[in-house]
């Protein structure tokens, strides 16, 4: 994908920080804007000396571009900005207090910023702005840093998007021939399907189930999706493993596809330039749940890749659907849900929770799970009548395949 580069800089400045923060917000810029930038700016005071090794659950790889990232002064990006055709990334939703005021123009797409004046108009191209926010104060700040490649390329991309439906109508025909679709998830039970036969349903494997090589050559699985910009996509040791992973299940299976929503997949096509003719996209946007993809090439909002992905997907696929491995939350878990080892990366869960602690901080993850709960219900529910059979093969606790 070729775009125009860009020079960014961070705002506000960081101030007194900590070695290991500083090199945090380096991997931050470097792996979600470095592929786009010619040169990235992170004004600051104290920002002298050597920068060290990264905190530990920073991946080396997110840094792939931080020789484009250079430690300024203030006053430095200040006269950077005012020359502007710059693009602003900026880290907090308030910036009343900066002074002097930040003039620029809101990239499409981004959240607004208070505290950002008009930008000037003296026949140079203004100022930009874009809001990515901060690990440790906005929940949603892996959403926001990935999606900054799909605004700055313009937005929605219908050629890809026409692409995109077109490559699942070519699965759908695929699945036509075979008797059911299958659908995996992570958790603990999926222990109970590796020895089962696949070969007469298409499958369908998400996350990182990619994880497990010989189980993925058995099923020899036609998708894998992903969805989450926390898990799968960012800076960190968990999500570089994940992308590795993929890379090596794309390359040993040539039939399958990655499919995730077509804000990330953007971005991913970018970062993996030598599988970006196996990644693809959907919107979000559906106004009401459903799977004719083929007249509405969208997801409906829901929690949990089971629910936005996997259920719709299988439906518009085939007429019977089996789950396996999708136990959902037994009564002693305290977390989401509990994962196979086999199919998580179980060392490298605390990389996430260390890279986005907003995301994490006063989870209910109770709530979470029976919300998940009952929006399976109503897709499964949904799916039954209209003619679909569905059903779990493993042991789960959802209530939609215990009732």
């Amino acid at each position: 994908m070729k775009s125009k580069r860009h020079t960014f800089v961070l705002w506000p400045p960081l101030t007194g920080l900590e070695r290991n923060e500083r090199n945090q917000w380096l991997a931050i810029v470097s792996w979600f804007a470095g592929h786009l930038a010619d040169d990235i700016l992170i004004p600051g005071v104290a920002l002298q000396g050597e920068l060290g090794r990264p905190p530990k659950f920073v991946s080396i790889t997110s840094l792939i571009d931080a020789e484009k990232v250079r430690f300024t002064t203030v006053s430095q990006a200040e006269a950077r900005i005012k020359q502007g055709d710059i693009t602003i990334l900026i880290r907090r939703q308030d910036i009343s207090d900066c002074v002097p005021t930040l003039n620029a123009v809101k990239v499409p797409g981004s959240q607004p910023v208070l505290g950002v004046g008009n930008a000037p108009n003296e026949g140079i191209p203004s100022p930009r702005y874009y809001y990515i926010g901060s690990p440790d104060k906005e929940v949603q700040d892996a959403y926001y840093a990935v999606c900054l490649t799909y605004w700055l390329a313009g937005g929605e991309d219908r050629d890809f998007l026409t692409e995109s439906q077109q490559k699942l109508l070519q699965i759908k025909t695929t699945a036509s021939k075979l008797e059911r679709v299958s659908i995996f998830g992570t958790g603990p039970s999926l222990s109970e399907a590796l020895d089962r036969d696949y070969s007469r349903s298409l499958n369908i494997i998400c996350n990182t189930i990619v994880k497990n090589r010989s189980f993925c050559s058995n099923l020899a699985p036609k998708i894998i999706v992903a969805s989450d910009a926390h898990f799968h996509f960012s800076y960190h040791r968990y999500a570089v493993r994940f992308l590795s992973d993929l890379v090596c299940f794309l390359e040993h299976n040539s039939d399958a596809a990655f499919f995730t929503f077509d804000k990330f997949a953007v971005f991913a096509r970018c970062r993996l330039p030598f599988i970006s003719d196996r990644i693809f996209g959907i919107p979000a946007g559906r106004n009401s749940y459903g799977f004719d993809f083929d007249i509405d090439y969208r997801i409906f909002p829901g929690d949990s890749v089971l629910n936005m992905f996997l259920l719709p997907l299988a439906s518009f696929l085939g007429d019977e659907v089996s789950l396996n491995g999708f136990t959902g939350r037994s009564p002693t878990d305290s977390y989401f849900w509990n994962h196979s080892d086999l199919h998580q990366y179980t060392d490298l869960m605390e990389d996430v929770r260390l890279a986005h602690p907003a995301f994490f901080r006063d989870r209910d993850y109770g709530g979470y799970a029976d919300t998940v709960d009952k929006e399976i219900k109503l897709r499964v529910d949904f799916a039954r009548y209209n003619g679909k059979m569905i059903r779990s093969e493993t042991t789960t606790f959802y209530s939609a395949f215990n009732s």
